[in-house]
């Protein structure tokens, strides 16, 4: 896919004020702009959320399993404790 005019212009443009502004930089940067552009195809990112998602699905078992069976063996109930229990009187 090929540049618009404005596009185009623009560009031309920058490197118009770039060569006034710093003429060496300009000159190294053209460098850069010779030759035939190719696109390289970036691979799939399927494999890295396949590897992600895999841990935190067991870390989200084990924690829900931990909070089933915690409560009974510790001998508490679930929810809040009165303040009775948390504060001494006197």
């Amino acid at each position: 896919m090929g540049l618009s005019a404005r596009e185009k212009r623009t560009l031309d443009g920058i490197a118009d004020r770039l060569h006034g502004e710093d003429p060496l930089l300009a000159e190294s940067l053209s460098s850069f702009a010779t030759g035939v552009v190719t696109a390289e195809l970036l691979p799939p990112r399927r494999r890295a959320s396949a590897l992600v998602l895999l841990p935190v699905a067991l870390l989200a078992a084990i924690m829900a399993i931990m909070a089933v069976v915690l409560p009974p063996i510790s001998g508490t109930e679930a929810g809040p404790v009165p303040v009775s229990q948390v504060l001494p009187r006197g």
